[in-house]
């Protein structure tokens, strides 16, 4: 039976439900598809930032008299503050879709709902279970962890109230119940051949690997389990809350980031008449859009970092001309005159993917390079610059500098995303790594240098720690760059404006979730 129509015979009450199940079916068919997308995504960040603290169990289950470095605190604190990120979402879907223990078992969004909401709270405890399970007991880290972080993204408490929470009797009966009612769900997930859909039939998966493992752990830790009465317990509405979500939360997991999607603060008008006339090519831009899963496991305010590179004309009229740049051009192999014909020479497929000016959007012309889930990208402003928050920075160097590093951001276009972060491989690349790497210093390059930070346990370079360390250098005579834009925003006045220097470089001070803005 098709998923839709399913919907609209196996519907028990009529449309007055509250939240999602207010939605008709083909809506909120649409709705769980795109939310168990998202869910997939959550509990593989879940995961690997879960394989990560194995990766550095050492430290995360170091004795309590242990004195940890500046550099042990960071990789603890990123650590926690991306699970925390990771479950706060997570929760944040599983209390969207809770009202399915109002519905009758016979209607259809029962058995969605349950499949969104246990396969989240699985996912919370097996995860979660294992981290506070290694890290508790050591008063100092407890301590640590519990400490209000706003570059990371941790409120006060968070630790505790979650420890606290997840051991609780509730939770493992919760968690057990949930598992004996997945057979009353399977025969209606059948017959409306849900799962047809890959993130749904990868939730229902996941969701039985991460219950056994949430189960082991609770049984590990002491917590009593209650079987009985299945059906009255999966209706008990105190039982909904697991972990402490915060409002805005919720809210990234509901219709607001919905809402906003398409809908930057910036506009057309201010790319156009703002940022185009003053950007020039080889410029460095960071940028932030508030509800984007991006975010997630990334510390501080800013997510995101891209080269600017020009049209092929801009890009022409900033090198083709330079003395140093057409010296430098003649002593290379491919013997041509200008730089245009060096990169056309030496990169003829990318050169043709440039020059014709269409974006895997459709948008054009092509002004930036850029590392995105879709790989190393040329993209167009509407990209790269449709956003709410837009920082821009221009290395001090001289144009044949900026054109080696533009030269080396062709080399790595077209290279996959990097997921795991890694900076000691060239194979792919993040967007921080993008841009450190086309300005890494080297024997014929000054370039700029970028101080790589440990987050969970790897070498890396955050967006905002670019902007943090180019606040730091603005008090040394020979700082390696100078200040160009700032579009600011304000999330709950809808818009975008022009900022200062001086609020640019305290950027990075501020919280990780912009919605806590004052």
């Amino acid at each position: 039976m098709n998923l839709i129509l399913a919907l609209t015979v196996l519907t028990a009450a009529p449309w007055a439900e509250s939240g999602v199940y207010k939605e008709k079916p083909e809506a909120f068919v649409s709705t769980v598809k795109t939310d168990a997308k998202t869910l997939h995504f959550l509990i593989s960040g879940m995961s690997t930032v879960s394989a990560r603290v194995l990766e550095n169990k050492k430290l995360f289950s170091a004795p309590a008299t242990t004195v940890y470095t500046p550099e042990e605190k960071r990789t603890l604190l990123s650590t926690w503050g991306s699970l925390f990120a990771y479950f706060s979402s997570t929760e944040g879907l599983r209390q969207k879709y809770w009202d399915f223990v109002k519905l009758m078992p016979s209607d259809a969004r029962h058995s969605l709902g349950f499949v969104m909401t246990h396969a989240a709270l699985t996912a919370l405890l097996a995860h979660g279970l294992a981290f506070t399970q290694m890290t508790q007991n050591n008063k100092q880290l407890e301590t640590l962890f519990d400490e209000g972080n706003d570059e990371f993204g941790i409120p006060k408490g968070a630790y505790s109230n979650f420890k606290a929470r997840a051991v609780h009797v509730s939770t493992s009966t919760q968690l057990m119940t949930g598992d004996v009612w997945e057979t009353t769900v399977l025969p209606t997930m059948k017959l409306t051949k849900s799962m047809d859909d890959e993130n749904l039939k990868w939730a229902w998966e996941t969701m039985e690997t991460n219950s056994k493992t949430a189960r082991s752990l609770l049984t590990n830790s002491g917590a009593k389990m209650y079987l009985s009465n299945a059906k009255d317990l999966m209706r008990n509405q105190t039982l909904s809350a697991i972990f402490p979500v915060q409002k805005s939360f919720a809210e990234w997991a509901g219709d607001t980031k919905v809402a906003r999607i398409g809908k930057p603060f910036i506009t057309r008008e201010q790319i156009e008449t703002l940022v185009i006339p003053r950007i020039k090519s080889g410029d460095i831009v960071v940028s932030r859009q508030n509800w984007f899963l991006s975010n997630i496991g990334l510390p501080g305010f800013w997510p995101h970092a891209e080269l600017f590179i020009g049209t092929p004309a801009e890009l022409s009229a900033a090198f083709d001309s330079d003395p140093e740049v057409l010296k430098w051009v003649a002593a290379q192999p491919e013997k041509v005159k200008t730089y245009s014909e060096l990169l056309e020479k030496r990169f003829a497929d990318k050169w043709k993917t440039y020059t014709a000016g269409v974006d895997f959007q459709g948008h054009s012309p092509i002004r930036v390079i850029e590392s995105i889930s879709e790989g190393v990208s040329f993209t167009a402003v509407e990209h790269a610059f449709g956003v709410d928050y837009l920082g821009v920075m221009r290395p001090r160097l001289s144009q044949l500098d900026k054109a080696k590093a533009v030269e080396r951001a062709f080399r790595f276009q077209g290279r996959p995303y990097d997921f795991d972060f890694d900076f000691d491989s060239d194979t792919t690349l993040v967007c921080t790594e993008l841009v450190y790497k086309s300005y890494l210093p080297g024997a014929d390059m000054k370039g700029v240098t970028f101080n790589l930070v440990n987050v969970a346990g790897r070498r890396t370079l955050p967006a905002t720690d670019i902007v943090q360390q180019f606040d730091a250098s603005q008090i040394r005579p020979d700082k390696p760059m100078e200040f160009v834009l700032f579009l600011d925003a304000v999330e709950k006045e809808n818009r975008a404006f022009e900022g200062t220097e001086k609020s640019f470089r305290d950027t990075w001070k501020r919280v990780k979730w912009d919605v806590a803005q004052k």
